[in-house]
């Protein structure tokens, strides 16, 4: 619930002032990662659309069914020539979900719900509406879609809650350790992001047992998942460098890009 105030307020920002006229709201959607872009609303009005009925399913069980309008997303990603393995979409407030993009066949970028524009209070003015996948999928506020591919990020799967796929700059927007430690023989200081840390936001399940990293020339090493969770000074750096102190040098992979919980 708290999310949805926080979301509608910061939409309300976002939007600005709107004439007692009702005249064409602007709204703009960010298009990130492996191409640059935006899509204003207005733009995708003129895109072809399509209108049917979707039932959303709630974590209750709860279902609710409404008719829609939208444009695909796949229509919408054709303009930049990219094929991307994982798409993040990214509410106003900060909330994100990942999928891969052979599960986004049935995904709509939305701007009408049961022939009407959708208010703030519903998740407008474009709401993703995905057919098959649960209602928890269908992100309110969408205000950037990231499209990310093995070669700019690093993924976190596996036994986890939600598939986390993170470019060199949202690494930024986690808390920063610096550890001093040797490493082939030389005393060296290092900065980066705990792999704790990421581990929490991706939501490790209960009963995780190993915890493998991988290269991308496809170098996997594999440990007990509580001897890393437990040690905070194992880190992840900004160009994508597993920082293992303690550790033989063998185990401090260079461009890592996949961590998968076991």
């Amino acid at each position: 619930m708290k999310r949805i105030i926080v979301g509608i307020l910061a939409l309300s920002l976002l939007l600005g002032c709107i004439s007692e006229e009702k005249e064409e709201v602007k709204y703009t959607i960010n298009i990130t990662g492996l191409a640059q872009g935006e899509l204003n609303l207005s733009d995708l009005k003129t895109m072809p659309s399509e209108e049917f009925n979707a039932i959303l399913v709630k974590s209750t069980g709860t279902t609710i069914e409404n008719s829609w309008k939208g444009v695909l997303l796949s229509d919408v990603l054709q303009k930049y020539d990219v094929t991307p393995d994982y798409v993040t979409f990214v509410a106003i407030d900060g909330y994100m979900s990942t999928m891969e993009l052979s599960d986004l066949g049935n995904a709509y970028l939305c701007y009408e719900m049961d022939g009407k524009d959708i208010s703030q209070e519903d998740g407008g003015p474009i709401r993703l509406v995905i057919i098959d996948q649960p209602g928890k999928l269908w992100l309110k506020f969408l205000k950037e879609i990231k499209l990310l591919g093995k070669e700019n990020s690093i993924i976190i799967k596996g036994k986890t809650k939600v598939t986390l796929v993170l470019t060199k700059e949202d690494l930024d927007l986690f808390d920063q350790k610096s550890v001093t430690t040797e490493y082939k023989g030389e005393t060296k200081s290092f900065e980066g992001v705990p792999v704790t840390a990421l581990l929490n936001r991706a939501r490790y399940e209960e009963d995780a047992e190993k915890i493998k990293f991988t290269s991308a020339d496809e170098y996997t090493i594999e440990f007990d998942f509580d001897e890393i969770f437990s040690n905070e000074d194992i880190l992840i750096t900004k160009d994508f460098r597993l920082i293992m102190p303690g550790y033989e040098s063998k185990y401090w992979i260079k461009d890592l890009r996949e961590i998968e919980v076991l």
